[in-house]
């Protein structure tokens, strides 16, 4: 099912204590998988500020999803503005079920502030947790959460993340907040995305509702064992996107630390860096420092599978005199390292602009776009172009004209890596 590879410079010079390591997960695709049993929460912002064309665009898009669920689809929608309210309640997709449904969506309208905290719960409190389920959210709001305190949105997505809810949150228009979004998909393995015009919901809803309903596998667990003395002290997902994620620690055995990874579909794969320190030896003898395996739930499974991976997906470690091969960059590490060079390039010049200080925002993003055009990140770069670009002499030039949604649209993607090629 699962294929775990990991690349790393085996070497260390005599005295060196410092790993670092890529490992690749991927699941097979030629491997036949049912889909898994799949539970839907559509969460639709109904504040003031969506009124008219937006409210009408989540509503019609909304029912595009409810009319093409299976029967065997449980699903539920909720609305929010000050206070969330249960439109239709947990429910299977039958055809009396989505027929009522579209019916109490055509009542939702547009009033009040922003407190998304308030659905989040809402949805969480009536579908719970059941690890064999994929517990799918997508969500949908035009402005920013200020009508409670963040701390409040936080707790909220760590319910989701508890219950293993993913989050697919989509900001319409321009006036969201990019870091409240980002913030709900990568802390529950979700996604985040502009939808620039009400015209582009239904199509953005049914791209996201045909994605997750192809999940097939849920609660993955990537379980890293390593002897004593070996400490991780940072994993971090690097592809598709960079996300730091926690370990914790496993109750039963001291030796394995434990990563949610969330779930997957048949073909899924995604990259993670681990930073590892470990204790020194001396010249000659190879040692094994971090040996993975993968937990998870299958479709028709009713307990927890688990793989164990073959030997090159175990990071070795051997110390030499010799500094040539101790120096060399596996290029896995490398690539990554520049994306993760790219997202702070990107940060800085983004911050930058938003304080009007175009000098420094034209050097950083220029930064950037070097970084993604060699690192081959084209999303990237082609988002990047609409804000910079080169001159007849090759010089970087900050387009002040840019549309706030190529702003927006750079922001909630500056996370995207690439795959090494």
């Amino acid at each position: 099912m699962f294929t775990i590879k990991a690349y790393h410079n085996p070497y260390l010079q005599v005295g060196q204590s410092r790993v670092q390591a890529v490992l690749t997960v991927n699941v097979n695709q030629s491997v036949s998988l049912t889909p898994a049993p799949l539970a839907l929460a559509i969460a639709l912002d109904h504040s003031g500020s969506m009124d008219g064309a937006k409210m009408r665009a989540a509503r019609d898009g909304a029912i595009k999803v409810i009319q093409a669920l299976d029967e065997n689809i449980t699903f539920m929608v909720v609305s929010f503005n000050e206070r969330a309210k249960v439109i239709v309640p947990p429910c299977g997709g039958t055809p009396k079920h989505k027929k009522q449904a579209v019916e109490a969506m055509q009542h939702i309208y547009a009033t009040g502030g922003t407190c998304m905290s308030y659905a989040l719960d809402t949805i969480v409190q009536h579908f719970g947790q059941d690890a064999s389920r994929a517990l799918k959210i997508l969500f949908l709001t035009d402005g920013r959460n200020e009508g409670e305190q963040r701390r409040d949105l936080d707790r909220a997505i760590e319910n989701c993340r508890r219950v293993q809810a993913s989050i697919s949150a989509w900001g319409i228009g321009t006036d969201w907040d990019e870091a409240e979004l980002r913030h709900m998909a990568e802390a529950t393995h979700g996604s985040a995305d502009i939808i620039p015009t009400p015209q582009q919901v239904e199509a953005a809803f049914t791209a996201a509702f045909m994605e997750m309903r192809n999940t097939s596998i849920t609660s993955a667990r990537l379980r890293l064992w390593s002897p004593a003395g070996v400490k991780i002290h940072r994993f971090e997902q690097v592809y598709p996107n960079i996300v730091p994620l926690g370990l914790e620690p496993d109750s039963a055995n001291p030796r394995y630390q434990v990563a949610s990874l969330g779930s997957f579909a048949a073909g899924d794969g995604r990259d993670y860096l681990l930073d590892l320190d470990v204790p020194t030896y001396d010249p000659g003898q190879q040692f094994l420092m971090v040996r993975p395996s993968i937990s998870y739930f299958a479709a028709g499974s009713s307990s927890e599978l688990e793989e164990k991976s073959a030997q090159d997906g175990w990071v070795f470690v051997q110390w030499t005199e010799d500094a040539s091969l101790a120096a060399q960059m596996e290029e896995h590490i490398a690539h990554y390292t520049h994306q993760e060079d790219l997202l702070r390039s990107l940060k800085e010049g983004q911050a930058y602009l938003a304080v009007g200080d175009y000098d420094k925002a034209t050097r950083m993003l220029g930064q950037a776009l070097e970084i993604s055009e060699r690192t081959g990140n084209d999303r990237i770069t082609r988002l990047l172009s609409q804000l910079v670009m080169r001159d007849a002499k090759g010089t970087i030039q900050l387009n002040k004209q840019a549309s706030e949604v190529a702003r927006k649209t750079l922001a909630i993607n500056s996370g995207r890596t690439s795959k090494l090629k």
